[in-house]
């Protein structure tokens, strides 16, 4: 029966030998068919394999053996394990053109003994498989599937890119199929189960194509029946297995030809390039139908990660309360590389301080009370992201653009401290809130605004010099640990920059001027630090448990007098004489805590000095600002309190839009626990 390219679909080895060329044909006429004429004999290794020489010589000659194979030059060998009729093509070329001649080829018996190949039985199952060896991809093991640079890299072919995990494509068609090879007329057959899984770029291919939901599309298809495979083994490179058009293998990338880098019993790797982007190479493990893997060994377990001793505390980043930082004006202070710490991708060891001065005035601003803020000093970096043109601009077209958010504000801060495993962490929450550069997040950069509402972005301590102040930061954008953008930060110089100076005459106003807590979460609080409250109420929101204590009025008179205005009731503790809870301020009449009740006093400004901040003090029997029993180096048990008694609160942070002005007093005497209140104007 005669068999020709389209049924017979083999690729074979080719062992191409070049015979030397005496003379080369530059007529300026094309050759002629009779001249692309050529002969074949048997070889003493078989009647089925064959040496064709051409007739003539000429400076180009390209065959087509009729078998999938090609070749090129005088000479050419070519094998034909199967019986049938093989249409054979020379193209000669000289200066004139090109002609082709063509002629069958009988092959009058099958020789086995070529077919009895450890590449071909490996595939197939060998001679006895009469119902081939089928095929799968090895879904339950990572690594089955993934990609890498085409050409590879120096590491190897291997998905050094990307490798999914174990079952990680379910559901897209990949897993359902299945792929039958018969050593018998190296016949094929593609099992669809209804759909396959295809490259994004090949979705115009596919009618009915859809997002599986794991990436790329899937499509619903049905392979054609008579698909042939073949192999071919260049000289020098893998065996290339093709599969006849219409059919494919795992995921189609636009290309039937694979690569095979390990063909064994259990197991077959493969390797193709991407038509749509040839940059690429994608990679695929098979297993036969049936097989069973052995279990993955149980991974060893990882060493301990050492703590690159980066000694940071929270202290540290906020100071005595309050500590302002900015960019490093040097290289390395602002950058993004391959890994924590680098900036090869960008700047690459530039300074690029002075080319960003906008970038490098920024403050970012760490409060005790879990405060932070952004002070964009004025002017910001555009970039198109932010809805901006690039470069250094006021920061007033910011306010007016999509990425209005990522302008100067107020946020919230966490500390985590580091251990012996693990670097200290900084993460800042809010609309908005970002550390240098506004587009980075955990795992991703923003391409357009707005920002995601109250997000939280964590960068990692990765370097604390204690004597110079630099703190280097790292956060990993990419899903794999590739990525990082780095940041240097130094203390600003001026430790009142982006602070609004809070004056005696902001205390009194006009004249007089009254003060209430905040009604929110942080207003009322006791903690390790300035401006905590993490022992109560860690974070929580009291102003509605105890609205007697959030409706007290504290008033400052210019003439120097205190006005302590309960409106008419008191959150009342054992200490006071009275019970726990809201009641009448009568209640606290004959009782030893009788002078905690309504009463005016005494108070003084003191102006900040140096590194010490602005203090406000409250003096007479009973005087107290937010918290009766609290006073400098320690707390009532029991009243009454000290005669004409002075308590003396550091001002912590003073935001002139808002008018929270945030006192703390220290009742441990030695820096360990302190009280913390946040009060606003009492417009009522």
């Amino acid at each position: 029966m005669k068999k020709i390219l389209s049924y017979i679909w083999l690729l074979l080895p080719l062992v191409a030998v070049l015979s030397c060329i005496e003379e080369y044909r530059l007529e300026g006429a094309a050759p002629t068919e009779a001249e692309a004429n050529f002969s074949f004999t048997p070889t003493a290794e078989s009647d089925n394999i064959l040496q064709f020489t051409a007739d003539g010589n000429f400076f180009m000659m390209n065959w087509d053996l009729g078998n999938g194979q090609t070749g090129e030059g005088k000479t050419v060998t070519g094998t034909f394990p199967l019986a049938g009729t093989y249409t054979v093509s020379l193209t000669v070329f000289n200066a004139g053109g090109s002609v082709t001649f063509s002629r069958d080829i009988v092959i009058e018996q099958t020789d086995p003994l070529l077919l009895d190949r450890p590449i071909f039985n490996m595939l197939t199952g060998g001679v006895e498989a009469t119902e081939g060896k089928t095929w799968k991809i090895d879904a339950g093991r990572p690594g089955h599937f993934g990609v890498g640079p085409n050409p590879s890299s120096s590491a190897g072919d291997f998905p050094e890119w990307y490798q999914a995990v174990a079952n990680e494509k379910e559901g897209s068609g990949m897993y359902t199929d299945r792929y039958t090879f018969f050593l018998d007329g190296f016949g094929f057959n593609m099992e669809t189960n209804g759909f396959v899984y295809l490259n994004a770029a090949q979705g115009s291919n596919f009618p009915g194509s859809f997002d599986p939901g794991v990436g790329d599309l899937s499509a619903p298809y049905e392979a054609p029946d008579g698909l042939r495979w073949s192999i071919v083994e260049p000289e020098g490179g893998y065996p290339e297995l093709t599969i006849s058009p219409g059919g494919f293998l795992g995921y189609f990338a636009g290309g039937r030809t694979y690569q095979i880098i390990r063909l064994e019993e259990n197991e077959m790797f493969l390797r193709f390039v991407d038509q749509a982007n040839t940059d690429l190479a994608w990679y695929i493990r098979l297993i036969p139908e049936g097989f069973e893997p052995d279990p993955l060994p149980e991974p060893e377990p990882e060493p301990e990660p050492e703590n690159p001793d980066v000694n940071f505390t929270l202290n540290d980043l906020v100071g005595n309360g309050r500590r302002v930082w900015m960019l490093n004006p040097a290289v390395g202070a602002f950058g993004v590389g391959p890994g924590p710490g680098s900036d090869a991708f960008f700047p690459n060891g530039e300074d690029i301080s002075e080319d960003r001065a906008c970038l490098f005035n920024d403050l970012f601003i760490f409060n005790s009370n879990g405060n932070y803020e952004y002070n964009a000093q004025g002017d910001v970096f555009g970039e198109g992201y932010l809805g901006l043109a690039d470069g250094c601009q006021p920061e007033s077209d910011l306010l007016e653009a999509s990425g209005s958010a990522w302008a100067s504000g107020l946020h919230s801060f966490t500390f985590t401290p580091g251990t012996a495993t693990d670097l200290p962490k900084i993460t800042v929450t809010g609309t908005g809130a970002f550390i240098a550069l506004p587009k980075a997040f955990n795992g991703g950069e923003y391409a357009e605004a707005p920002p995601r509402e109250n997000e939280s972005v964590t960068y990692e301590v990765i370097g604390y010099d204690a004597s110079t102040g630099q703190l280097s930061l790292s956060i990993d954008i990419s899903t794999d640990g590739s990525v990082f953008w780095n940041f240097v930060l130094i203390p600003a110089p001026d430790q009142s920059l982006g602070l609004s100076e809070f004056t005696r005459n902001n205390l009194v106003g006009a004249g007089e001027k009254a003060w209430k807590l905040k009604p929110g979460a942080g207003a009322f609080g006791v903690g390790p630090s300035p401006g905590s409250d993490e022992w109560f109420p860690n974070g929580n929101d009291i102003s509605e448990d105890r609205p007697c204590l959030f409706n007290d009025r504290f008033i400052f008179n210019d003439n120097g007098t205190y006005t302590y205005d309960p409106q008419g009731d008191v959150f009342g503790e054992a200490y006071m004489g009275i019970e726990d809870g809201c009641q009448s301020v009568d209640a606290l009449s004959g009782t030893a805590g009788e002078a905690w009740g309504a009463g005016n006093h005494q108070f003084a400004f003191i102006p900040p000095s140096g590194d010490a901040p602005a203090k406000l003090s409250v003096t007479g029997t009973g005087a107290f600002i937010a918290l009766p029993k609290a006073y400098n180096g320690g707390e009532y048990t029991s009243g009454p309190p000290r005669a004409d008694e002075t308590v003396t609160y550091d001002i912590l942070g003073y935001d002139a839009n808002s008018e929270e002005l945030t006192i703390t007093i220290d009742i441990s005497g030695e820096g360990g626990t302190f009280w913390t209140f946040v009060l606003v104007p009492a417009n009522d």
